[in-house]
C-alpha cells in the first residue's frame, strides 16, 4: 500500500482538526441554544418573553443581582490589590519564589468548595462568629477561587514587561518607585488587569456552591430557586448570563488583539519611564 504524500497527510490532518472543532462547537452551543429555545418560547404561542417578565417581577431578583455585582466588584478589586504588589515584589526581589507561588496558586483547584467552606466555618465560628453571617464574607472565598486565573493572567502580563529593567531605567532617569509603579507599570499592565478582572467577574457571576453552602442569597442561588417553580424563566436568565459572560471574554480578546496591534510594550514602557522621570516643564 503506497504511503500518503505530504500534501495528502496535511489535508487529512486539517480535516481531522476541522471535525474535532465542529464537534466541540456542537457540544458547546447545543445546551446554550436549547436553554434559549426553552426559556424564550411557550407551547402553542411561539417566541415569548413572558418568562423573563415573571422573573423580573420577582421581589428577590434585583436585590440578589445587585449583591452579586457588588461581590464581583469587591472580589476583583481585592484580588488585584493583593496580587499586583505581591507579584511585582516577587519578580523584583524574590524571583526564586515564583515557582513556589505559582504552585500555591493552583491549590483552589485541588481543594473542593465544601472542604474550603467547612474549614473556614470552623475557624471563623471560633475566632469571629459574626463574620460568616454577612454576605460580604463571600469576598475572600471568591478571591481564593479566582486565584489560579487571576494569578496567571497578571503573572503573564508582568513577565511581558520586564519590570526589573523598567524600574532600573526609571530610577536612572530620576523617578522614584511610586512614580514608576503608577506611571509606567500599571498603565502598561492594563491588558493583564482587564483580563484578570473579567475572569474574576465571570467566576463570581456563575459561582453557586459557596453561596449555597454559606446560606447566602446571590444571583446563582436565585436562578436555582426560581427554577423550581419557573424553569423557563431560569433557563432564559441562564442564557442571558452565559451570553454576558461570553461578551466579557470577547472584550478581553479584543483588548488583547488591540494590544498586539499597538506599538510594542517595551517601547511604550520606555517612553512612560522617561515621561515619569522628566520634569513637568521639560519638553
Amino acid at each position: 500500500m503506497a504511503s500518503l504524500s505530504p500534501a495528502a497527510r496535511r489535508r487529512g490532518l486539517q480535516l481531522t482538526v476541522s471535525l474535532i472543532f465542529a464537534v466541540a462547537l456542537i457540544l458547546f452551543f447545543t445546551p446554550i441554544l436549547a436553554a434559549a429555545v426553552f426559556g424564550f418560547t411557550l407551547p402553542g404561542r411561539g417566541v415569548s418573553f413572558e418568562s423573563i417578565a415573571l422573573a423580573l417581577r420577582n421581589a428577590n431578583f434585583v436585590p440578589q443581582l445587585l449583591l452579586t455585582l457588588q461581590l464581583a466588584v469587591l472580589s476583583t478589586l481585592a484580588s488585584l490589590a493583593l496580587l499586583v504588589p505581591t507579584l511585582l515584589w516577587l519578580h523584583l526581589k524574590q524571583p526564586g519564589l515564583l515557582r513556589f507561588a505559582e504552585w500555591l496558586s493552583v491549590i483552589p483547584y485541588v481543594v473542593p468548595a465544601i472542604a474550603l467552606v467547612s474549614g473556614a466555618s470552623l475557624f471563623f465560628r471560633a475566632v469571629l462568629p459574626g463574620f460568616l453571617a454577612s454576605s460580604y464574607s463571600l469576598v475572600p472565598f471568591y478571591m481564593v477561587l479566582s486565584l489560579p486565573l487571576v494569578y496567571r493572567t497578571l503573572d503573564a502580563g508582568i513577565r511581558a514587561l520586564d519590570v526589573k529593567t523598567l524600574f532600573a531605567a526609571s530610577a536612572s532617569l530620576g523617578a522614584n518607585p511610586a512614580q514608576t509603579l503608577f506611571t509606567v507599570i500599571l498603565p502598561n499592565l492594563q491588558p493583564a488587569l482587564l483580563g484578570a478582572s473579567l475572569l474574576s467577574v465571570a467566576l463570581v457571576l456563575g459561582e453557586y456552591a459557596l453561596a449555597a453552602l454559606l446560606l447566602h442569597n446571590t444571583f446563582p442561588v436565585f436562578l436555582l430557586q426560581i427554577g423550581n417553580n419557573q424553569p423557563r424563566a431560569a433557563a432564559a436568565l441562564s442564557f442571558i448570563v452565559i451570553i454576558t459572560t461570553w461578551l466579557l471574554l470577547m472584550t478581553l480578546s479584543a483588548a488583547g488583539s488591540a494590544r498586539a496591534a499597538s506599538p510594542s510594550t517595551s517601547r511604550k514602557a520606555r517612553r512612560s519611564a522617561r515621561a515619569a522621570a522628566s520634569p513637568k516643564g521639560d519638553r
